[in-house]
Protein backbone atom coordinates (compact mmCIF):
# COMPACT_ATOMS: atom_id res chain seq x y z
CA UNK A 1 0.00 0.00 0.00
CA UNK A 2 1.31 3.45 -0.95
CA UNK A 3 1.31 5.80 2.06
CA UNK A 4 0.42 9.43 1.30
CA UNK A 5 2.37 11.96 3.37
CA UNK A 6 2.15 15.65 4.15
CA UNK A 7 5.51 16.96 5.33
CA UNK A 8 4.84 20.01 7.47
CA UNK A 9 8.45 21.08 8.00
CA UNK A 10 10.89 21.43 5.09
CA UNK A 11 13.57 24.10 4.64
CA UNK A 12 13.86 24.45 0.89
CA UNK A 13 16.15 27.48 1.02
CA UNK A 14 18.65 25.52 3.12
CA UNK A 15 18.51 22.62 0.65
CA UNK A 16 19.17 25.19 -2.10
CA UNK A 17 22.11 26.49 0.00
CA UNK A 18 20.68 30.02 0.02
CA UNK A 19 21.44 31.04 3.59
CA UNK A 20 23.52 33.83 5.23
CA UNK A 21 27.29 33.44 5.26
CA UNK A 22 27.49 33.09 9.03
CA UNK A 23 25.10 30.11 8.83
CA UNK A 24 26.97 28.20 6.17
CA UNK A 25 28.93 25.90 8.45
CA UNK A 26 25.56 24.18 8.94
CA UNK A 27 25.71 22.98 5.34
CA UNK A 28 28.43 20.50 6.28
CA UNK A 29 25.77 18.63 8.27
CA UNK A 30 23.45 18.15 5.29
CA UNK A 31 25.68 16.95 2.49
CA UNK A 32 24.16 14.36 0.17
CA UNK A 33 20.54 15.09 1.04
CA UNK A 34 17.93 14.15 -1.57
CA UNK A 35 14.50 15.65 -2.06
CA UNK A 36 12.93 12.41 -3.29
CA UNK A 37 9.16 12.71 -3.41
CA UNK A 38 8.20 9.08 -4.00
CA UNK A 39 9.53 5.56 -3.56
CA UNK A 40 7.93 2.11 -3.45
CA UNK A 41 6.32 2.83 -0.07
CA UNK A 42 5.44 6.50 0.30
CA UNK A 43 4.50 9.52 -1.75
CA UNK A 44 5.02 13.05 -0.46
CA UNK A 45 1.72 14.69 -1.37
CA UNK A 46 2.33 18.19 0.03
CA UNK A 47 5.36 19.98 1.39
CA UNK A 48 5.04 22.94 3.78
CA UNK A 49 8.05 25.22 3.42
CA UNK A 50 9.57 26.69 6.59
CA UNK A 51 11.74 29.78 5.96
CA UNK A 52 13.84 29.74 9.16
CA UNK A 53 17.61 30.13 8.83
CA UNK A 54 19.65 27.45 10.69
CA UNK A 55 21.34 29.98 13.01
CA UNK A 56 20.83 33.28 14.80
CA UNK A 57 19.23 35.78 12.44
CA UNK A 58 18.46 39.47 12.51
CA UNK A 59 16.53 39.22 9.25
CA UNK A 60 12.90 40.23 9.27
CA UNK A 61 11.58 37.18 7.42
CA UNK A 62 14.58 34.84 6.95
CA UNK A 63 14.21 32.81 3.73
CA UNK A 64 10.53 33.47 3.10
CA UNK A 65 10.84 35.05 -0.34
CA UNK A 66 13.37 32.44 -1.51
CA UNK A 67 10.83 29.75 -0.61
CA UNK A 68 8.04 31.77 -2.19
CA UNK A 69 9.77 31.79 -5.56
CA UNK A 70 10.09 28.01 -5.40
CA UNK A 71 6.44 27.66 -4.35
CA UNK A 72 5.36 29.66 -7.39
CA UNK A 73 7.18 27.16 -9.62
CA UNK A 74 5.31 24.20 -8.14
CA UNK A 75 2.12 25.36 -6.38
CA UNK A 76 0.54 21.90 -6.44
CA UNK A 77 3.31 20.49 -4.26
CA UNK A 78 4.33 23.38 -2.02
CA UNK A 79 2.53 25.34 0.65
CA UNK A 80 4.27 27.82 2.88
CA UNK A 81 4.60 29.02 6.44
CA UNK A 82 5.02 32.75 6.92
CA UNK A 83 7.71 34.00 9.25
CA UNK A 84 8.44 37.28 10.99
CA UNK A 85 11.00 38.35 13.55
CA UNK A 86 9.15 40.50 16.12
CA UNK A 87 12.39 42.29 17.08
CA UNK A 88 13.30 43.29 13.52
CA UNK A 89 10.09 43.51 11.44
CA UNK A 90 7.42 46.03 10.75
CA UNK A 91 5.15 43.17 11.76
CA UNK A 92 1.85 44.60 10.55
CA UNK A 93 3.15 45.42 7.08
CA UNK A 94 5.08 42.18 6.65
CA UNK A 95 2.29 39.89 7.85
CA UNK A 96 -0.22 41.54 5.58
CA UNK A 97 2.14 41.09 2.64
CA UNK A 98 2.82 37.43 3.42
CA UNK A 99 -0.86 36.76 4.02
CA UNK A 100 -1.67 38.22 0.61
CA UNK A 101 0.78 35.70 -0.90
CA UNK A 102 -1.10 32.78 0.62
CA UNK A 103 0.56 31.44 3.78
CA UNK A 104 -0.71 28.37 5.64
CA UNK A 105 0.30 29.74 9.06
CA UNK A 106 3.06 31.67 10.85
CA UNK A 107 6.36 30.20 12.06
CA UNK A 108 8.14 31.75 15.04
CA UNK A 109 11.72 30.91 15.98
CA UNK A 110 12.41 32.28 19.47
CA UNK A 111 15.77 30.48 19.71
CA UNK A 112 17.25 32.08 16.59
CA UNK A 113 15.47 35.42 16.90
CA UNK A 114 16.11 35.63 20.68
CA UNK A 115 12.76 36.33 22.31
CA UNK A 116 10.50 34.53 24.75
CA UNK A 117 7.32 33.26 23.09
CA UNK A 118 5.25 34.89 25.84
CA UNK A 119 7.19 38.18 25.81
CA UNK A 120 4.01 40.03 24.74
CA UNK A 121 2.77 39.85 28.35
CA UNK A 122 3.44 42.90 30.51
CA UNK A 123 5.29 40.92 33.19
CA UNK A 124 7.53 39.47 30.43
CA UNK A 125 8.40 42.80 28.82
CA UNK A 126 5.26 43.75 26.87
CA UNK A 127 6.60 43.15 23.36
CA UNK A 128 3.78 44.66 21.27
CA UNK A 129 5.07 43.37 17.94
CA UNK A 130 4.74 39.81 19.24
CA UNK A 131 1.26 40.51 20.59
CA UNK A 132 0.22 41.68 17.13
CA UNK A 133 1.47 38.42 15.56
CA UNK A 134 -0.77 36.33 17.79
CA UNK A 135 -3.72 38.67 17.29
CA UNK A 136 -3.22 38.58 13.52
CA UNK A 137 -3.00 34.79 13.49
CA UNK A 138 -6.12 34.38 15.60
CA UNK A 139 -8.11 36.93 13.59
CA UNK A 140 -7.14 35.32 10.27
CA UNK A 141 -7.56 31.71 11.36
CA UNK A 142 -3.84 30.92 10.97
CA UNK A 143 -2.00 28.42 13.17
CA UNK A 144 1.27 29.35 14.86
CA UNK A 145 4.23 26.98 14.57
CA UNK A 146 6.74 27.65 17.37
CA UNK A 147 10.23 26.20 17.42
CA UNK A 148 10.72 24.35 20.71
CA UNK A 149 13.81 22.51 21.88
CA UNK A 150 17.48 23.18 21.47
CA UNK A 151 19.36 24.31 18.39
CA UNK A 152 23.06 23.95 17.62
CA UNK A 153 22.99 26.78 15.07
CA UNK A 154 25.45 29.65 15.39
CA UNK A 155 24.21 32.22 17.90
CA UNK A 156 21.27 30.16 19.15
CA UNK A 157 19.86 31.07 22.56
CA UNK A 158 18.36 27.88 23.94
CA UNK A 159 16.97 29.54 27.04
CA UNK A 160 14.01 30.53 24.84
CA UNK A 161 13.35 26.93 23.73
CA UNK A 162 11.16 25.63 26.57
CA UNK A 163 7.63 24.81 25.31
CA UNK A 164 6.15 25.88 28.67
CA UNK A 165 6.03 29.46 27.35
CA UNK A 166 3.23 28.38 25.03
CA UNK A 167 1.02 27.80 28.06
CA UNK A 168 0.42 31.56 28.34
CA UNK A 169 -0.29 31.85 24.62
CA UNK A 170 -2.84 29.03 24.68
CA UNK A 171 -4.71 30.63 27.58
CA UNK A 172 -4.56 34.19 26.24
CA UNK A 173 -5.56 33.15 22.70
CA UNK A 174 -7.92 30.18 23.13
CA UNK A 175 -8.97 30.16 19.46
CA UNK A 176 -5.37 30.02 18.23
CA UNK A 177 -3.97 26.68 17.05
CA UNK A 178 -0.45 26.39 18.51
CA UNK A 179 1.92 23.75 17.16
CA UNK A 180 5.09 22.88 19.05
CA UNK A 181 7.71 22.14 16.40
CA UNK A 182 10.16 19.36 17.32
CA UNK A 183 8.05 18.46 20.39
CA UNK A 184 10.57 20.09 22.74
CA UNK A 185 13.62 18.10 21.59
CA UNK A 186 15.64 16.79 23.45
CA UNK A 187 15.17 18.28 26.92
CA UNK A 188 11.46 19.05 27.05
CA UNK A 189 9.62 16.09 25.47
CA UNK A 190 7.59 15.50 28.64
CA UNK A 191 6.57 19.14 28.87
CA UNK A 192 5.48 19.27 25.22
CA UNK A 193 3.55 16.01 25.49
CA UNK A 194 1.77 17.11 28.65
CA UNK A 195 0.77 20.43 27.10
CA UNK A 196 -0.59 18.81 23.94
CA UNK A 197 -2.46 16.21 25.97
CA UNK A 198 -4.17 18.61 28.35
CA UNK A 199 -4.48 21.86 26.36
CA UNK A 200 -7.12 21.84 23.66
CA UNK A 201 -5.41 24.24 21.25
CA UNK A 202 -1.82 22.91 21.53
CA UNK A 203 -0.48 20.28 19.10
CA UNK A 204 2.83 18.50 18.55
CA UNK A 205 4.96 18.36 15.43
CA UNK A 206 7.66 15.68 15.47
CA UNK A 207 10.24 16.87 12.95
CA UNK A 208 13.95 16.17 13.61
CA UNK A 209 13.35 13.35 16.11
CA UNK A 210 15.24 10.30 14.77
CA UNK A 211 12.64 7.68 13.77
CA UNK A 212 14.22 4.98 15.94
CA UNK A 213 13.92 7.27 18.99
CA UNK A 214 10.33 8.52 18.61
CA UNK A 215 8.74 5.89 20.83
CA UNK A 216 11.60 6.15 23.32
CA UNK A 217 11.21 9.88 23.86
CA UNK A 218 7.43 10.01 23.31
CA UNK A 219 6.32 6.57 24.52
CA UNK A 220 2.66 7.64 24.89
CA UNK A 221 2.40 9.43 21.56
CA UNK A 222 -0.48 7.21 20.44
CA UNK A 223 -2.60 8.54 23.32
CA UNK A 224 -2.64 11.90 21.52
CA UNK A 225 -2.36 10.64 17.95
CA UNK A 226 -5.12 13.05 16.83
CA UNK A 227 -2.90 15.97 17.88
CA UNK A 228 0.41 15.05 16.25
CA UNK A 229 1.69 16.26 12.86
CA UNK A 230 4.52 14.75 10.84
CA UNK A 231 7.46 16.80 9.62
CA UNK A 232 10.98 15.95 8.51
CA UNK A 233 12.98 19.14 9.22
CA UNK A 234 14.67 18.38 5.88
CA UNK A 235 17.56 18.87 5.29
CA UNK A 236 18.56 17.89 8.82
CA UNK A 237 21.43 15.41 8.50
CA UNK A 238 23.86 13.98 5.97
CA UNK A 239 22.27 11.79 3.32
CA UNK A 240 18.68 12.40 4.42
CA UNK A 241 16.20 11.31 1.75
CA UNK A 242 12.79 12.96 2.02
CA UNK A 243 10.65 9.97 1.04
CA UNK A 244 12.76 7.35 2.80
CA UNK A 245 12.75 9.36 6.03
CA UNK A 246 8.95 9.56 5.91
CA UNK A 247 8.75 5.80 5.45
CA UNK A 248 11.05 5.21 8.43
CA UNK A 249 8.78 7.32 10.63
CA UNK A 250 5.67 5.56 9.33
CA UNK A 251 7.31 2.18 9.97
CA UNK A 252 7.68 3.14 13.63
CA UNK A 253 4.29 4.79 14.19
CA UNK A 254 2.06 2.87 11.73
CA UNK A 255 -0.30 5.83 11.87
CA UNK A 256 -1.63 7.52 8.74
CA UNK A 257 -3.35 10.23 10.76
CA UNK A 258 0.01 11.50 11.96
CA UNK A 259 1.59 11.19 8.52
CA UNK A 260 -1.15 13.02 6.63
CA UNK A 261 -4.68 13.33 7.96
CA UNK A 262 -3.97 15.45 11.03
CA UNK A 263 -2.16 18.06 8.95
CA UNK A 264 -5.14 18.30 6.61
CA UNK A 265 -7.51 18.84 9.54
CA UNK A 266 -5.39 20.97 11.88
CA UNK A 267 -3.83 23.11 9.15
CA UNK A 268 -7.02 23.15 7.05
CA UNK A 269 -5.39 21.77 3.90
CA UNK A 270 -7.94 20.90 1.24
Amino acid sequence: MMIKVIDAHVHYHIYARKIPEHCKEFLENVEGTRMTLKNDNVEIEKILLVPSHPCHSEDCYDGFYIDYEERKRNPDLYMQWGEVNPLKCDVKRELERQYSLGIIGIKLHPVHHTFKPNAYREEEGGLKQLLYIYEFAEDHGLPILIHTGTSIGVGSRNKYADPIYADDIAKDFPKLRIILAHAGRPLWYNTAFHMARFTQNIFLEISSIPPKNILKVLPRIHEISDKVIYGSDFPAFKGQDLAEYAYQVYNVLKNEKIMRDNAKRILKIS
